[in-house]
This record gives structure tokens, sequence and C-alpha cells, in this order.
């Protein structure tokens, strides 16, 4: 049995784990694109990539609190969900930086307020939801 926290603290869990995230995905996306000199788009898929098992791992752990044993179930679901919101991420990314000719560092600040959301809602509602 899983010892869940109440929807309000979920949410506020989920969004700072997000932020710490954020706050990572930012560094990698920076480090990668102004000290590399790698195009922001493929910054943006390294990040992610690089990012994404450290937010599955946070929220299992802290905002879910779901068993080790759902975590092979949990996994799956979590990409998939993942999966969607990066495709968005990209295609919102090329939209604010190729077309808007925004910089891509509040561009992806701006992406990761936009996809909040699905991805609590994804991750609350199937992604961790094996029993609760």
């Amino acid at each position: 049995m899983s010892s869940s926290l109440p929807l309000p603290a979920r949410l506020a869990s989920f969004a700072l784990i997000g932020g710490v995230c954020l706050a990572a995905n930012t560094a990698v996306l920076w480090g990668l694109t102004a000290g590399l000199g790698i195009h922001y788009l493929l910054s943006t898929v390294i990040a992610f990539c690089a990012i994404t098992p450290l937010g599955f791992l946070l929220n299992k752990v802290v905002t879910f609190r779901t068993r080790r044993e759902h975590a092979p179930i949990e996994l799956p679901r979590y990409f998939a969900a993942m999966a969607f919101s990066f495709g968005a991420n990209l295609a919102l990314m090329y939209l604010l930086v190729s077309i808007l000719s925004l910089w891509y560092v509040p561009a992806s600040l701006a992406v990761a307020a936009l996809l909040l959301a699905f991805n609590f809602i994804s991750s609350d509602r199937w992604s961790f939801r094996v029993q609760r």
C-alpha cells in the first residue's frame, strides 16, 4: 500500500521536482549550446534524455511514493507520456526559437511551463497510478 500524498501536495511536489529538473535541464541545454556550440534542438534532445530519468526517480519516491515492485509498469508508462511531451517540447522549441526568434533559454522555460499540466496529469492519472 502506498502512502500517497493528497492531490494538492502531489501537485506541489511535482512542480518542485519539475523545477529542480528544469534547472538541471537548462544548465545542460545552455552548456551544450553556448559552451560546445551544439544546435539548440540537438541540445534539447540530449538534455531531455539526460534529465528525464531523474524526474522519474524523484517523482516515484517523493511525489507519488509508489512501491518499488511497480517500477516495471510505471517506467514504460512514464517514458511513453514523456515521449509525447518531448515531441511537443521539440515542436514548441522550434516554433519559439526558429520561427519567433526567441532565445532558446527562455523558450525552454516557457515550454516547460506550458507542459506542466499535461505532465502532471499524465503522471498522476496514468504513469504512477498502478495501485492508488
